[in-house]
């Protein structure tokens, strides 16, 4: 397995692609977060590189994160992976500020051909490797973790010594305490958090320093 990552739209917001081992000449790709212009550049290092997308997935639904999924997930003719709660999100910029949707020229935006839903506990393999997709609601209604051996996307639930804000529409603090309780403080120290948004940091440094961890 190989995850390459790049800041996508005007957030800067972490898009991934993780890559699996070559067979038989090519390898496949499952893309988590492409945000605003991330289609093209994915398009174009699939093509050079032989590669095919067979997977697009949303840690949640906010428009940074997912404003080129759907395009992305119908020109591959995937499903668009993403928690139920958070679908709504997906029509445009529902749900998000009118200076999100302005930004992020929503009104551009593509529905997906096909919907998967992402449920607590459910089991996805990227590159290779099992991830267990962990439910954990705040910062948005439908937020998940995909929760591997080494490594867990975390969106924004969790960045290097912060959490999501809790102050957007649709957010909840009350939710987020509570994720951060059952869901976060759980992880094994040893993964690697590869978070929406800045740098990759341990969930061993995260314990240690992050200050809305300690609860």
């Amino acid at each position: 397995m190989e995850i390459l990552s790049f800041p996508a739209g005007p957030y800067q917001t972490n898009c991934y692609v993780v890559l699996s081992e070559e067979s038989e000449g090519r390898r496949y790709a499952s893309v988590v977060d492409p945000g605003l212009r991330a289609k093209e550049l994915i398009d174009q290092y699939c093509e050079e590189n032989r590669v095919e997308v067979v997977q697009v997935l949303l840690t949640h639904g906010h428009i940074d994160h997912c404003r080129d999924a759907a395009a992305l997930a119908n020109a591959w003719g995937v499903a668009l992976q993403i928690h139920r709660d958070d679908e709504f999100f997906l029509e445009k910029g529902n749900g998000m500020s009118e200076d999100s949707r302005l930004l992020f020229h929503a009104d551009a935006m593509n529905l997906p051909d096909s919907v998967s839903y992402l449920g607590d506990d459910d089991e996805v393999e990227l590159g290779g490797q099992r991830f267990v997709v962990r439910h954990a609601p705040g910062h948005s209604p439908g937020c998940v973790l995909f929760v591997g051996k080494d490594f867990c996307f975390s969106g924004d639930v969790l960045f290097k010594g912060s959490i999501g804000r809790t102050d957007l529409a649709h957010s909840d603090s009350h939710a987020m305490a509570n994720s951060i309780k059952s869901v976060v403080l759980g992880l094994e120290d040893s993964l690697t958090i590869l978070p929406g948004h800045g740098p990759a940091t341990t969930m061993r440094a995260e314990k240690a320093s992050n200050p809305y961890l300690r609860v």
